[in-house]
């Protein structure tokens, strides 16, 4: 994660062929890709992240990345507990 002077941050997916065949790769970039979609508003905003899909993601779920996103986003003080204008 790297700062950035756009207002708002941008999201990169890769997936190294040791993650599987390129089936794999996809359906792992895929994953993080709609994840990430959905938590997106959430974000703060400003910077600019290259997410790395690992060898555990080709068996996970959705729910299951999209907590894995959440702990990261934590972890990296990039998560807003409230949305702007949520009432």
């Amino acid at each position: 994660m790297l700062p950035n002077d756009l207002g708002h941050t941008r999201v990169g997916f890769t997936a190294s062929r040791k993650v599987g065949n390129a089936v794999v790769r996809n359906r792992a970039r895929r994953l993080m890709r709609e994840a990430m979609r959905r938590l997106y508003p959430r974000v703060s905003p400003g910077w600019d992240l290259v997410l790395v899909a690992r060898s555990p993601v080709a068996d996970a779920s959705l729910s299951d990345v999209a907590e894995g996103l959440c702990q990261l986003l934590e972890r990296g003080a990039l998560w807003q507990d409230a949305v702007e204008g949520d009432g």
